[in-house]
């Protein structure tokens, strides 16, 4: 497949993930970001919120794990909510930023019940941001090397 129909089904594949409501427009604003002097940005970008929301969701997991609720650092958590919020909000996760929003709420009045709900939520969002994300990454990649391979001939 050619860089150009590479490109053009990455356009398709973002707007039906826009139109589905798990990216949105901070996407777009992302994607144009990269140029040449950087055309590894948005991979690069999407490599390390993957990484990252990895690490944060194993915190959360690990502080609401807690025998007791009460035991719960709860500002922790709505800090670590409000991290990853950010953070997916940078890829246009709109979905997982809305549950990470609604986790950090449930966690500011120490709603125990409420946090593992939405934490719940924020996996499920992100597994399916992070499917995505990682299909667009192959797609980014195969379309740098076709750009790469097009330059040196």
């Amino acid at each position: 497949m050619s860089g150009k129909e590479l490109g053009q089904e990455l356009k398709e594949l973002v707007s039906s993930l826009q139109d589905q409501g798990i990216l949105d427009e901070q996407f777009d604003q992302m994607k144009a970001v990269q140029n040449e002097q950087n055309p590894c940005f948005v991979v690069n970008l999407i490599t390390t919120f993957l990484g990252d929301a990895e690490n944060i969701l194993a915190q959360l997991r690990t502080y609401l794990s807690a025998e007791d609720p009460d035991e719960v650092n709860y500002p922790q958590v709505a800090t670590l909510a409000l991290t990853l919020k950010g953070s997916s909000s940078s890829v246009g996760g709109c979905r997982m930023a809305l549950a990470c929003s609604q986790l950090r709420d449930v966690s500011d009045v120490n709603d125990h019940e409420g946090c593992i709900i939405f934490l719940d939520l924020i996996n499920q969002q992100f597994l399916i941001l992070r499917e995505n994300l990682n299909h667009i990454v192959q797609m980014e990649r195969a379309i740098h090397e076709n750009e790469v391979k097009r330059r040196n001939m």
